[in-house]
């Protein structure tokens, strides 16, 4: 919440006892407007970007802080990389997904059309059309026929954010305004989770 007005009142109307206290706990700032009524909540929109990104960063350093400890105290329920986020999400074992803003990666998904043979590749979307060229002249490594193809490439934060909503996963996707944040991106990979419970 967040209480604007102007003048004293809305200082008096925080401190008295006007507001249930479970909705107290959840006033975030006080904003002094010029006007009240339709013009006066305008105001308090235009106000609060710079309070609400205060709270986006600090929901942020918790979940990364959160990681961490688990990671640090090897307690099992830290998990990091693309391929371990994977499974774990695949499981349904996944409480928070944790992911960098940062990551600008495709998920590609090759096949061939003569055999069964797939393959999957990360890679920077800069990396893609010359990829996509490269196959005109490439050969299946099972069958040796020139008909390899591209069957599906998604970004990899989109497929990544879409399995955590399958699999009931709390997603917190991570700035690198904050060191938690940076240190998410370059020492993690920009992709983390924090598991329900520890795997068998």
């Amino acid at each position: 919440l967040i209480i604007g007005g102007p003048g004293p009142t809305k200082y008096d109307f925080v401190e008295g006892e006007y507001l249930n206290y479970m909705l107290k706990e959840k006033i975030i700032g006080t904003v002094d407007t010029s006007y009240v009524g339709e013009s006066g909540v305008e105001e308090v929109v235009a106000k609060s970007p710079e309070i609400l990104r205060g709270v986006r960063y600090s929901d942020e350093k918790r979940a990364v802080q959160r990681f961490l400890y688990e990671v640090g105290h090897d307690t099992g329920l830290g998990v990091y990389g693309e391929t371990e986020v994977r499974k774990y999400l695949g499981l349904g074992i996944v409480d928070t997904i944790l992911l960098s803003e940062k990551v600008n990666v495709v998920h590609v998904e090759t096949k061939c059309t003569t055999c069964s043979y797939r393959d999957d590749k990360l890679m920077a979307p800069s990396e893609l059309m010359k990829y996509e060229q490269s196959l005109t002249d490439a050969r299946c490594p099972k069958c040796s026929n020139n008909t390899l193809t591209i069957e599906k490439r998604e970004d990899l934060l989109d497929e990544l954010i879409d399995l955590a909503e399958k699999a009931g996963a709390k997603i917190e996707i991570v700035s690198v305004e904050t060191e938690e944040g940076v240190m998410l991106r370059e020492s993690f990979g920009g992709i983390a989770a924090v598991l329900r419970y520890k795997p068998a």
